[in-house]
């Protein structure tokens, strides 16, 4: 009999995991409580988190989209909200996964009983069970709001609340806003109060990188990271982590500062937290509204004056602030998960799991049989790494990667915890790692491994110099070896490649040569287009 698999969450990841189980042989079912799929890519005013109507995504196309699933065509560089959830919708239809969905289904929690994983949900206001051998639980990175005590608050005369909660922006017409918090959040914010409020204020504690999502020469941002460039990068951040750091906030810094010359001293943006563990903000959206004055950055919030007056850190007093909204992120958790599984015991901290996705149990049934997703993040555009940790499940599952006895993943959890301590120890300033946070070399290179990709046996420096796999690949193709090792490094790489247990895909070669192309093209468009805008500035 097939293997039976739940997958907890119609997000991206659940979507994902549920279409490569399936392929995988596994006789898998998803558990939606809302009526669609996508997660937070469709905007709704739940108490859910979603995005806003101009929210656009941070990775470019040509690094986000899933490895065997490219944007069609008409999709923006950047895409839209409105795109990613249509690319979410058209990847669950796609793939015939929509049958295998159960929408409307609020899983409450889950246990095991007789060997089995009881699934516990709520429809229609009735209470059901059913049974599986394997759970993966996927309900996203960012679930509860994190909303600091400001001191003196219960003084405040105005509306306070958390950005999930945030309604119409016609709300605040007229209003002086202050959003405590600056990043991608805060600038969602910014773009969607620009035509209601009168100003908005940005309260933040410590600096920030502002970037654009396009280099000088016309390339989006994430292109930079070529395959030889990760592999560098995973080289000195294992051996030499501090050269790495270096070297990557010089980069950063210098592409800021080609990008927004002009950022004034009074935002308090510099200096910032290093860009390898707290991410630059792709500012496009924002940055016309700080040099407009609309939206100003000021000191983090010292205590709130009743009945609307703000005093921040550097002796500055906000007259007049109407509305307070948190732009604080979120922590993360499993609300699902009986005590007894919770990867979270002590919230918003680093997870209690084997490389993010793996339960430390003693049972060693339970860490063969459970898996969640979306906990585990590192310095790599798009979904792929999310994917990649799918992969892993899938492999290990099926039986065709194993599991390190339990002393051996909790050896490596202590060893994780102890790198965080280290990175936090470094920095100067008052920084927490996201929860998710893991470490590029360890975590990539076990992925690459446990999924089966042979990305690595084939062009990484450690492995590609002493692999047959490698020297076969660049006799035979020299051309496209460089185009996957020194090209845009195209999501379908990781499907590129036969190592015997999951099936790449025959259409991965094909991808990966139209994502260079279509890249080059619209950079070359790009680059007319600014020299033509230039041009007529000329003329004037």
């Amino acid at each position: 009999m097939p293997v039976t698999v739940a997958v907890v969450g119609m997000g991206p990841l659940g979507l994902m995991a549920l279409k490569n189980f399936k392929e995988d042989g596994f006789e898998v079912r998803g558990f939606e409580r809302r009526h669609w799929v996508g997660g937070l890519w469709k905007q709704s005013f739940d108490t859910s988190l979603s995005t806003t109507a101009n929210t656009v995504f941070n990775s470019s196309r040509f690094r986000s989209a899933i490895s065997d699933f490219p944007f069609p065509d008409e999709v923006d560089d950047f895409p839209t909200a409105k795109q990613m959830w249509k690319y979410f919708e058209d990847y669950c239809d796609a793939f015939d996964l929509r049958p295998r969905i159960h929408f409307g289904a609020d899983v409450q929690t889950f246990s095991r009983k007789h060997g089995k994983w009881a699934v516990e949900y709520v429809e229609d206001g009735t209470t059901h069970t059913e049974y599986f051998d394997k759970l993966a639980v996927s309900p996203g990175s960012f679930v509860i709001p994190r909303c600091p005590k400001l001191r003196g608050i219960e003084t405040f005369q105005g509306t306070v609340l958390h950005s999930i909660d945030f309604p119409d922006p016609a709300t605040f017409r007229g209003q002086n806003v202050l959003l405590v918090g600056f990043h991608a959040t805060a600038q969602d914010l910014v773009v969607e109060l620009a035509p209601h409020a009168e100003k908005v204020y940005i309260a933040h504690k410590n600096g920030l990188v502002l970037m654009s999502r396009y280099t000088h020469d016309g390339k989006t941002y994430d292109q930079a990271q070529t395959l030889s460039v990760l592999f560098l990068q995973i080289f000195l951040t294992k051996w030499f982590p501090r050269v790495w750091d270096w070297i990557f906030d010089t980069a950063i810094q210098s592409m800021s500062k080609k990008a927004y010359p002009h950022q004034r001293r009074e935002w308090n943006l510099s200096p910032a937290p290093s860009s390898t563990t707290s991410p630059p903000l792709i500012a496009d959206a924002i940055y016309p509204f700080l040099e407009s004055g609309f939206a100003e950055p000021v000191a983090a919030v010292k205590q709130i004056k009743e009945p609307n007056d703000i005093l921040l850190t550097d002796g500055r007093l906000l007259k007049d602030i109407h509305t307070i909204i948190y732009a604080t992120g979120y922590e993360s958790a499993v609300p699902c998960a009986p005590p007894e599984y919770n990867p979270y015991p002590v919230p918003d901290e680093a997870p209690m799991l084997y490389r993010n996705a793996f339960p430390l149990h003693g049972d060693a049934a339970v860490r063969e049989s459970l898996a969640f997703l979306g906990q585990g993040g590192i310095a790599f555009p798009g979904f792929v790494q999310f994917e990649l940790v799918i992969f892993a499940v899938s492999q290990v599952w099926r039986g065709k990667a194993h599991l390190p006895p339990l002393s051996e993943m909790q050896d490596w959890h202590q060893g994780h915890m102890a790198w965080r301590r280290d990175v936090i120890g470094r920095s100067k300033f008052d920084t927490k790692l996201l929860p998710v946070l893991l470490r590029l070399p360890d975590q990539i290179e076990w992925l690459d491994k446990a999924g089966g990709t042979g990305v690595f046996a084939h062009f990484s420096w450690f492995g590609g110099w002493f692999s047959w796999r490698a020297w076969r690949f660049w006799c035979e193709d020299r051309r496209f070896y460089r185009l996957c090792k020194d090209g845009l490094c195209s999501p379908a790489v990781w499907r590129l490649f036969n190592m015997g247990g999951r099936k790449p895909w025959v259409g991965a070669k094909e991808q990966i040569i139209r994502d260079n192309e279509l890249a080059e093209k619209r950079r070359e468009e790009r680059l007319r287009a600014v020299e033509k805008t230039q041009q007529g500035q000329k003329d004037k």
